[in-house]
């Protein structure tokens, strides 16, 4: 397992909005897509995640945190 991979992932669910529809769709091809490297177990770990939450801690950021989409 890679910890830098996943905390990696998890901050570009936080704030990017584009990465987080593409991850609701399938969380493994939008990960292959940007290059994070993650263990089926990992995968499985994380697609077990609350999506919407990522959201809602989204539009509460300072949106200069954010991609341009946020």
């Amino acid at each position: 397992m890679s910890q830098e991979a996943v905390e990696r992932l998890l901050g570009r669910l936080i704030t990017d909005e584009r990465f987080r529809t593409q991850a609701t769709a399938s969380l493994e091809k939008a990960s292959l897509q940007k290059g994070y490297r993650l263990s089926q177990a990992e995968l499985l770990l994380l697609s077990g995640l609350e999506l919407q939450g990522f959201s809602e801690l989204a539009h509460r950021l300072n949106p200069s945190l954010c991609r341009a989409e946020c």
